[in-house]
C-alpha cells in the first residue's frame, strides 16, 4: 500500500492507457481470446465436446443450443426431434403435452411417412412455436 499515492495511481509506474491499448497482448486477447469467450462461441465448444464425449447423436443427449437442433434435424429422426423438444420445454418450463410435441417435431425433424412431409424449420421458429403454442396450424 506504501507504492499508493493520494492521486489514485502507483508511484513509480508510468503505465498509461495508451501504452496499454498500443501493446500487442492487448492486440492479441481483443482480436483472437475474446471472440472465444462469446456465448456464441461457447455453445458450439460445449456442442463439440458434447459430440466428441457420446458419440451417438439423440435428443436426449445434444446441447440444447442451435448446435444441438441441426444435429438432430440432420439425422432426420422423428422420435429424437420429439425428444430433444421434451428436453427444451421442461428446462424453459414450457407447457406441454405428447400431442403438441408429436405435431411440432414432425414440423421440424425432417423425417416423414406415409402421412407427414418432410418439413425442416428454423431454430428461431421452433422457439416461438414453443413459447407461444397458440401458434401451432394444426393441418
Amino acid at each position: 500500500m506504501d507504492n499508493f499515492t493520494d492521486s489514485g495511481s502507483w508511484s513509480g509506474s508510468n503505465i498509461s492507457c495508451e501504452g496499454i491499448t498500443n501493446h500487442w497482448l492487448y492486440f492479441i486477447f481483443s482480436g483472437y481470446l475474446l471472440p472465444l469467450i462469446s456465448p456464441k462461441v461457447r455453445r458450439f465448444v460445449n456442442e463439440k465436446i458434447n459430440s466428441l464425449r457420446n458419440n451417438e447423436i439423440t435428443g436426449k443427449v445434444v446441447t440444447l443450443t442451435e448446435f444441438g437442433f441441426d444435429k438432430i434435424q440432420g439425422i432426420q429422426k422423428n422420435g429424437e426431434m420429439k425428444n430433444f423438444i421434451r428436453r427444451i420445454c421442461i428446462e424453459k418450463n414450457y407447457e406441454y403435452n405428447e400431442e403438441m410435441i408429436d405435431h411440432i417435431a414432425w414440423l421440424f425433424s425432417g423425417d416423414n411417412d406415409e402421412t407427414h412431409d418432410s418439413l425442416m424449420q428454423t431454430w428461431t421458429r421452433l422457439n416461438v412455436m414453443l413459447k407461444e403454442p397458440g401458434t401451432i396450424k394444426r393441418p
